[in-house]
């Protein structure tokens, strides 16, 4: 990924250069002051290509005992240095614009101009397009050549203006450009801060969050810590697992949620959790698979009755199996009916695999009771010594 990214940064130096030297030249044949000028400017664009390319170089470099986290906070220091002379540049196109210097022989500025706006574009395009995850300094660089493109854009309506004569068109067009860079500066540089601060990260939370969740074994997590360090994210979290794991069950379990965070977001590089035993006496909503008697007994896809009870208040609810009436995809039907009315917990004493397949998609933890007395399988639940239930032979 990084050397790739420092690749196209060469690249996109190496078309920098040749635009400034296009520039350069063309201002002074043809003495336009104002080409001259977005020349220098084009020249600065390859320094910008250079400390990216080095900051690359060095953040790349693998975690040591003196940078435990490597050094991919490089990344976003040189994003903050780029957006900076992005907002400079904002600024001077804003000051050319209300400076404009009459060009004689409008039609080659504005030809190499087009030029170069055409070239800076594919730059953009080049730079946005990097495989792998997307760096900040990659995002920081695209910006500045389509900033590029603005520029020349600018220069090209300023001659077109001077050659046909028209009043302030140049200087309204100048502004409102500069202020669009300014404030897409803004934003990297944003970001840059944010990342160098910490900042969490609401979105890579929540799928976290979502990811862990569905996890079988996990009872709850909390205290969820993201901190992005360049492209990657350094995850800290507590993970509540089954109060009766045992210290290599609850090892094995924050194996399978590592796995399962790096698979569902990429660029999470590392991952600290911390385990401990998990809480079943707040509010749940369990649902039991219930025969007429009222017992815990039976295959999830064949029990007439499916209860639905409050931890907390105790209410209860009862419901017919939705599973019943479907000759096909019974777990689809009874978890769908199941998830639209809150239930986070399925107790079972018989499950088939396509039923607890469905049951887990909702989200739902299922575990599997040893007794058929619903009171004592509540009372055993909120004990925490239920484990996640196992398929049974029948076929749902």
């Amino acid at each position: 990924m990084f050397e790739e990214a420092r690749k196209r940064t060469l690249v996109s130096a190496a078309v920098f250069a040749a635009l400034a030297a296009a520039k350069f030249e063309s201002g002074v044949l043809f003495h336009s002051v104002i080409m001259i000028g977005d020349g220098i400017h084009s020249s600065s664009d390859v320094f910008m290509a250079i400390m990216v390319y080095l900051g690359l170089r060095v953040a790349e470099r693998p975690a040591s005992e003196k940078f435990p986290f490597g050094l991919y906070k490089l990344e976003n220091m040189v994003s903050l240095a780029v957006a900076a002379a992005i907002a400079f540049a904002a600024v001077e196109i804003a000051k050319d614009s209300l400076s404009f210097i009459h060009v004689s022989q409008p039609p080659i500025p504005i030809v190499v101009e087009v030029i170069s706006a055409a070239a800076s574009y594919c730059v953009m395009v080049y730079l946005n397009r990097t495989p792998g995850i997307a760096l900040p300094s990659m995002k920081a660089q695209g910006l500045h050549a389509y900033q590029d493109v603005l520029s020349s854009l600018v220069v090209v309506i300023g001659v077109i203006a001077e050659w046909l004569s028209v009043v302030l068109l140049a200087e309204v067009v100048g502004i409102l450009i500069g202020a669009y860079i300014m404030f897409e500066a803004y934003r990297i540089g944003k970001d840059a801060v944010y990342t160098l601060l910490d900042v969490g990260n609401e979105e890579i939370t929540e799928k976290i969050r979502d990811a862990v969740s569905k996890v079988e074994g996990v009872v709850g997590v909390h205290e969820i810590r993201v901190r992005q360090s360049g492209p990657f994210y350094f995850v800290e979290m507590h993970l509540e697992a089954p109060a009766n794991y045992s210290v290599q069950e609850a090892d094995a379990l924050a194996d399978r949620v590592e796995d399962e965070i790096k698979r569902n977001v990429p660029s999470v590089v590392h991952v600290s959790i911390h385990v401990e035993p998990g809480s079943f006496q707040g509010k749940w909503i369990v649902a039991i698979p219930e025969q007429a008697d009222g017992s815990l007994k039976g295959h999830m896809a064949t029990v007439p009755f499916i209860k639905i009870v409050d931890t907390k208040s105790g209410k209860q609810d009862m419901i017919e199996n939705p599973a019943l009436s479907e000759a096909r995809r019974k777990g689809v039907r009874l978890a769908k009916e199941l998830k639209s009315r809150g239930v986070e917990v399925v107790l079972v004493r018989e499950i088939g695999e396509g039923m607890l397949s469905s049951l887990k998609g909702e989200g739902m933890m299922v575990l599997y009771s040893p007794t058929s007395d619903e009171a004592e399988a509540l009372a055993m639940f909120k004990r925490g010594e239920l484990k996640p239930a196992q398929a049974s032979p029948e076929s749902d």
